[in-house]
């Protein structure tokens, strides 16, 4: 029996298809049968690798006394909880079989999918590898007739396996030692370090930091208006190098320009270049996901998150879409030949796109249609299923019309503009004027439809019509005057266009080469992250609030991102490396060298362990500078506090201060928060007065061990007493006030007024520690009888 083990079901569907059998009245639990070929799937990831506690339950606390945690290779892999039922069907048909086939995606993930099973069941028949990127049948069946020994792509399987050790090892460490060190200065929340995520919050915070230290300056251009034949054409200063400049190449002296405004004013003007020539603007290429994630924030708003969902459900549920998971854009010959079918599908969906469809030209072939292009998988297009009888939601529409959009597209004339380009000399100073007039619209009718289509203004006097060596004259000059604007700040659309170009954020040549030799012959160019995972960064990235701001401000369409204090502070005490695209680039390089044979993964592991516990140890001589989000703690002042399991009872979580045993305050929790003022009860006439502050009252409470007494005064009073019978029992000393008015006559210390034994009788005694001195009483004034004298000097004449 031969076992086929594909990535996902629609690949498993198409094999069994291309093998000869009928999905639909061939399907086992788990698995398609026919005769002796076995074809079943997997749901992407069906293994994941071992916590550190799983190797040690000790690592389940986090203790930074532990850090670092080293890699163990080879790794242990346990199944992923909803996977299960399925892996026990891989594994059983494993055994069963007498060969098998790898069939995961032809990519290095793909490779590790399938091969982390075969190891993890522990196989020793022989593997086949049957690479498929196109799940129409043709296809499908070349790859079955051309598959070839899976050892040959093992070194692919081991750089993806590196790559995985490598982020675990990575975010478990400097998560947990920066989140430690984070607590010491009372940050309450996770300081989540990854090496895409780390990446994408230093992209963000570098363009908030931008915008916030940008200096405003000005910056000024040149304008003359020639005369040439009667007709009025303002052209543009270019300028010199001996002209006072910045970086892009603008005028930053207004001393400057006047002088180049005044010197050109009267003066002849040449045509030293007239040049006119059509371009032609192709259709844009069909969608992969990052690009259609783009599309759907800045046309609806939707977020990564929210589109990949939507695209999940046209593409599993209704099966309208292709596999969306894509960072490619192109298709193979197959999808030409189908284009009559998808035409008529689209119509069934989206009828109001029937008159689009009528005017595409399916003799004309796009350069999207090569095959030699596709690697793992192709672009999202609109499948063949009539969707007729289907419903879809106003999001689902939005994006299944995106998509079937950017394919009509394909078949559609290319929009031509015709540019002129024309130079003036006057006396030695270059000026520019050019020119665009629309000659065909094209295939940009369907992406700006309707009202998003401007009618583009027909030039005054048409320079197309101007020729080398034709004179005029500069009637006049004006210099404009312009503010410096900072770089505009992220928004969601634009960060996922930046992590697919994340090269151009790196500094090194070198390292920029090796990120973008990664990408070399997709849509990517230099990229950080996957498109299965770049929306969840962006999601998990959101949702830290203390870190990450994300709101509407005036001028965008979409909502911006922005550093909060917090945010700038982790950024600042994190390695360069760490908050660039640096760490992915580095790894890029040596992961090439797996694949050539020049790394072992082993030797990799080490790298990074030693990486890793440098870190470790510039942690723990330098912590984290950042601010708290800890409340301060109301009773010693000194500390913070911070939440605690309850673990004597089951009665949730509560707060304490982080300098116990020193201050033992606790409060607690509502709602992630500590309660730090005691719920209003009702206080009874009668009530007894505190013995400890002698302010506020006592009142009856009820606790886990029955009934006490407490202050009501609380936080600034935390006094309490046990009952009995009704009553507080109180064994502290009652606190009398000390006299402003009346001072012992030795110290000059305030004096006490206590009751005697005999009821009605009062004394008074000085208040100091050292000193005894005490006085009678009289009655009628409440004063102490000095003329008395004192009744004792210390304690042994008091006796």
């Amino acid at each position: 029996m031969r076992v086929f083990i594909a990535e996902k079901p629609s690949l498993a569907r198409a094999i069994f298809e291309g093998l000869g059998g009928n999905p639909n009245s061939q399907k086992k639990e788990g698995y398609y049968q026919h005769e002796q070929d076995v074809v079943t799937w997997c749901f992407g990831h069906m293994l994941e690798l071992f916590d550190p506690d799983d190797y040690n339950d000790e690592y389940k606390k986090w203790r930074f006394s532990d850090l670092p945690l080293q890699t163990v290779y080879p790794p242990k892999l346990k199944a992923k909880p909803e996977s299960k039922k399925q892996l026990s069907i891989i594994l059983k048909l494993i055994k069963e079989a007498d060969t098998l086939v790898h069939a995961g995606d032809p990519d290095e993930e793909g490779c590790l999918l399938i091969d982390e099973i075969l190891g993890y069941a522990n196989n020793r028949k022989p593997v086949e590898r049957l690479l498929v990127a196109d799940l129409n049948l043709a296809p499908v069946k070349k790859s079955l007739a051309n598959m070839k020994p899976n050892q040959e792509f093992k070194a692919m399987s081991d750089s993806a396996l590196a790559r995985s050790l490598a982020d675990q090892t990575f975010g478990y460490n400097l998560t947990r030692g920066c989140t430690l060190k984070g607590r010491e200065k009372g940050y309450q929340g996770v300081l989540n370090v990854g090496r895409v995520q780390s990446a994408v919050l230093g992209l963000v915070n570098a363009r908030t930091l931008a915008n916030l230290n940008h200096q405003e300056s000005y910056y000024y251009d040149v304008f003359a208006d020639m005369d040439i034949h009667g007709h009025t054409i303002q052209a543009k200063y270019q300028c010199k190098e001996d002209d006072q400049i910045d970086e892009k190449n603008r005028l930053i002296s207004e001393p400057n320009a006047q002088h180049i405004a005044e010197r050109v004013k009267g003066k002849e003007a040449l045509v030293t270049l007239a040049m006119t020539k059509p371009e032609n603007s192709k259709p844009p290429l069909p969608l992969n996901l990052s690009t259609l994630q783009q599309l759907c924030a800045k046309q609806f708003g939707y977020s990564a998150t929210e589109t990949l969902t939507i695209m999940q459900g046209l593409y599993e549920t209704h099966k309208l879409l292709t596999y969306p998971r894509t960072d490619n854009r192109y298709l193979s010959d197959e999808h030409f030949y189908q284009t009559s079918d998808m035409a008529k599908a689209i119509i069934a969906t989206l009828p109001g796109l029937a008159e689009a469809v009528d005017k595409m030209d399916t003799t004309q072939k796009h350069k999207a249609f090569n095959a030699s292009k596709i690697e793992a998988h192709h672009a999202i297009v609109p499948t063949t299923k009539l969707g007729s009888d289907i419903v879809l939601n106003e999001k689902e529409k939005n994006v299944y019309q995106l998509v079937a959009i950017h394919f009509i597209g394909l078949f559609y004339p290319d929009a031509i503009r015709d540019k002129t380009k024309v130079t003036f000399n006057i006396d030695g100073d270059q000026f520019n004027a050019t020119q665009s007039v629309l000659k065909q619209r094209g295939w940009e009718v369907l992406h700006k439809s309707g009202a998003n289509i401007q009618e583009e203004a027909i030039p005054e006097f048409d320079l197309s019509t101007l020729a080398f060596n034709q004179q005029g004259s500069c009637l006049a000059s004006l210099v404009d005057k312009k503010k410096t604007t900072p770089p505009k700040y992220f928004t969601e659309s634009t960060l996922l266009t930046a992590m697919t170009r994340a090269a151009k954020f790196i500094d090194d040549l070198e390292l920029k080469k090796a990120l973008e030799a990664k990408d070399e012959g997709s849509s990517d160019q230099g990229s950080i992250g996957t498109e299965a995972t770049r929306a969840s960064i962006l999601e998990k990235l959101a949702k830290n609030t203390t870190l990450i701001s994300i709101g509407k401000e005036k001028g965008y369409k979409e909502a911006v991102w922005k550093t909060t204090q917090q945010g700038q502070e982790f950024c600042k005490a994190l390695p360069d490396e760490v908050i660039k695209p640096d760490i992915s680039a580095k790894w890029a390089q040596m992961q090439a060298q797996i694949r050539a044979g020049e790394l072992s993964v082993e030797q990799f592991i080490h790298d990074i362990d030693q990486y890793v516990q440098a870190r470790i140890k510039q942690l723990e001589e330098h912590g984290i500078d950042i601010t708290g989000s800890a409340p301060a703690c109301p009773k010693c002042r000194n500390g913070f506090l911070i939440k605690r399991k309850n673990k004597k009872s089951d009665k949730g979580d509560f707060w304490t201060c982080n300098q116990y045993p020193e201050c033992k305050t606790a409060f607690p929790d509502k709602a992630g928060k500590p309660v730090l003022t005691a719920k209003k009860t009702a206080i009874p006439k009668n009530a007894p007065t505190c013995p400890t502050c002698q302010k506020d009252k006592l009142v009856m409470r009820q606790g886990s061990n029955g009934a006490f007494w407490s202050c009501t005064g609380y936080p600034s009073c935390q006094s309490s007493f046990p009952d009995k019978e009704g009553k507080p029992v109180s064994n502290r000393k009652p606190k009398y006030s000390i006299s402003d008015t009346e001072l012992c006559p030795k110290c000059q210390k305030g004096l006490v007024r206590l009751p005697a034994k005999r009821e009605g009788v009062y004394w008074w005694r000085c208040s100091g520690k050292t000193c005894d001195i005490k006085f009678f009483d009289v009655s009628s004034t409440q004063r102490p009888d000095y003329d008395k004298g004192a009744i004792g000097h210390n304690k042994s004449e008091n006796k």
